[in-house]
């Protein structure tokens, strides 16, 4: 019995042939499903103020384009955008999402960098993008809208210890400038000088302060090494572990003083939030009283020496059978949605600063509820009916009709580069002869 061998040379690698990139990306795939499910129009108009039509200089690139690769960059769990964008350079799935084509140039990662350092640190651009795919996930029904759970995680900062310089306060009373306290100048002292080994010093955050990110905060450990970092707040839904709200912040202070932002912002996203549990980090008597204010019934522990008497009433709280099901909750998904953030991309700061952090956060929590989304048999349903309306182009693209007259396009194109390429030969020989 013959067997035939089909040899490759490597010649197909060099084979001109007329493709269509959205063939190549499977219809399961899921930055094509995420695709379908953003109103990118109206991301395209949050973003319109903060660009110039007909502006002088290079076409600036859609504002779509840029939003979608810190998407990716989450959705991906990348490091950085250069990395995002080493990888789309061969990943079909991602040249689709941004609706580059197979030869297309790559936008620059610095045109990212620029944009979110200046153009989207101060707008609310990703903040309606988490906003509206919230909203589809309420509408999914994959939102309870009674109990959110609220645990804080700290981020690595994008700043080394060595970065830390020690603060200079000026004298009582030097340095006066009537021009007005903006104007004043520390009246600064020589040290006087000392012999024998220099004292040992430990840098605080009352002291020190890092030169290239003064948002990160020292924090240390013991058994563990001292790092600057952010801290991240996150509020999170029970019922499908949807992200409810976040918040990027200095790593200090009391972790209690974001609830109230927490609960506004969950209830304008439409969350109910008439119970909130957490941990015994976000403890205090303002705590209490705070939650009470909102209509907040709060399921938080006390601290062990807490005796007034708000500690004493949630300490009876936590210990009934709403309470003791609120910790399994908080344990088991806001713990779990910090360690889906990580892997989202959350164990470090892309950029420096808290706002900045504030983006990096919303894109790594619109990536997850868009994964919360995608996994619910409604919204996956929708997004194949839109895909199923694409289908007419690609069957016209796809006509042996509309091949024809392509290669034949394509063919002229070669044949005339071939021609002045033959032209510019000969002028060339005839030159030297």
């Amino acid at each position: 019995m013959g067997m035939t061998i089909a040899v490759r040379a490597g010649d197909e690698a060099f084979q001109v042939q007329m493709v269509c990139l959205d063939e190549l990306v499977p219809a399961d795939d899921d930055l094509r499903r995420i695709d379908l499910l953003v109103n990118w129009a109206a991301v395209r108009s949050s973003a319109a103020p903060f660009y110039v039509a007909g502006g002088a200089g290079r076409p600036a690139v859609d504002p779509v384009v840029l939003v979608k690769l810190a998407l990716v960059c989450a959705w991906r769990g990348a490091g950085s955008m250069r990395q995002v964008l080493r990888i789309a350079r061969t990943d079909l799935s991602i040249r689709r999402f941004l609706g580059f084509g197979l030869t297309e140039a790559l936008p620059h990662h610095s045109t990212f960098s620029h944009a979110q350092c200046r153009r989207f640190a101060d707008s609310s651009v990703f903040e309606q993008l988490f906003t509206a795919v919230l909203r589809q996930c309420t509408d999914a029904g994959l939102v309870g809208g009674q109990r959110l759970l609220v645990d804080a995680t700290h981020v690595e900062a994008d700043a080394a210890l060595k970065s830390l310089r020690g603060e200079l306060s000026g004298l009582d009373g030097g340095g006066e400038d009537p021009a007005g306290p903006e104007d004043r100048r520390p009246d600064l002292r020589e040290p006087e000088r000392r012999s024998g080994p220099a004292p040992k010093r430990d840098a605080t955050n009352a002291t020190a302060l890092s030169r290239s990110d003064p948002d990160a905060k020292l924090r240390h450990k013991p058994g563990q090494r001292k790092h600057l970092v952010h801290r991240a707040q996150v509020a999170v839904d029970p019922k499908h572990r949807v992200i409810i709200a976040v918040e990027a912040e200095r790593a200090t202070g009391s972790e209690h003083e974001v609830l109230p932002t927490l609960i506004a912002r969950a209830r304008f996203a439409g969350h109910t939030v008439r119970e909130l549990a957490a941990d015994s980090g976000y403890a205090s008597a303002d705590s209490y009283e705070q939650t009470s204010g909102l209509g907040v019934l709060a399921y938080i522990p006390p601290k062990p020496n807490a005796k007034h008497l708000a500690a004493v009433e949630a300490r009876a709280r936590v210990r009934t059978p709403a309470g003791v099901d609120a910790k399994i909750e908080r344990t088991v998904h806001a713990e779990g949605a910090i360690a889906e953030l990580k892997r989202h991309g959350l164990t470090r700061a892309r950029s420096r600063g808290t706002r900045k952090l504030q983006l990096q956060l919303l894109a790594a929590s619109t990536a997850i509820n868009l994964k919360r989304l995608l996994a619910h048999p409604g919204a996956q349903s929708a997004a194949d009916g839109q895909d199923a309306q694409n289908q007419t182009i690609r069957c016209i693209a796809s006509t042996p009709g509309a091949r024809h007259i392509a290669a034949r396009w394509l063919l002229n194109i070669l044949t005339a580069t071939l021609n002045e390429t033959g032209r510019l030969a000969a002028t060339d020989t005839s030159t030297g002869s």
